[in-house]
Parts: structure tokens; sequence; C-alpha cells
């Protein structure tokens, strides 16, 4: 009982064929993926690292605040608004020409000075 089989591979073969395509497409979009979300991270994190120097420099006193201005950096520029109690920022990073937006609650603080007198004993 021998039976030929009449037929080609055609089929088979088409259908291995997708199967691998259509892994390979799983596979290099998961890739795309990872990568494109590990480049959006690190520009966030330098955007938001940009933010806190400036907070710094402001509230150590180096920067005077003004209402409206811009502060460059080895990575970008910042740009921010002041309106008494919080500060828009927009960062601008040169290498990808990303842009980013923070606010921060910022309210104005006036230095209050102690008067001491001399006799009362305190």
């Amino acid at each position: 009982m021998k039976n030929k089989y009449k037929g080609s591979i055609l089929l088979t073969t088409l259908l291995f064929l997708f199967l691998f395509s259509f892994l390979f497409q799983l596979i290099l979009e998961d890739f795309q993926l990872t990568q494109r979300f590990s480049r959006k991270t690190s520009e966030y994190y330098t955007a938001k690292t940009m933010v806190s120097i400036f907070l710094y420099n402001i509230k150590q006193e180096k920067e005077k605040l003004k209402k409206e201005g811009q502060q460059k950096y080895s990575t970008g520029m910042l740009y921010y608004k002041y309106d008494q109690t919080t500060l828009n920022f927009r960062v601008r990073l040169d290498q990808t020409q990303a842009t980013y937006q923070f606010q921060e609650n910022y309210p104005k603080v006036e230095k209050i000075r102690l008067k001491y007198s001399k006799g009362n004993g305190y």
C-alpha cells in the first residue's frame, strides 16, 4: 500500500515564512519600543535635572528670580515664567530638540528682619 503523495510544499513553506515574519516583526517592534522608552526617559530626567539645578540656584540666592527669563545649560535651554505662586518651566534639549514643560509651586518668601533691643534681657 504505497500511496504516492502528489503535492507541493508551497503551502507549508508559505506558512513557515508567515510565522517567522510575524515573530520577527514582534521582536523588532518590542526592541523599538524599548529603545524609544529608554531615550524618552533619559530626556525627561535630563530636563527635570535642569529644573532642579535652577531651583537650587534660586534657593541658594545665587541668581535673582525675575518675572520671566532663560538659563543656558550644556544640554539645552530652560525658559521660565514666574507669577508670584508658581514657576512654569519649558525645557528645550539641544541634541533631540525635545521640549518638556513643568510647573513648580514657588511662593514668594520675604525675608523677615528681627530687631533686637538692648535692655529687655532677651
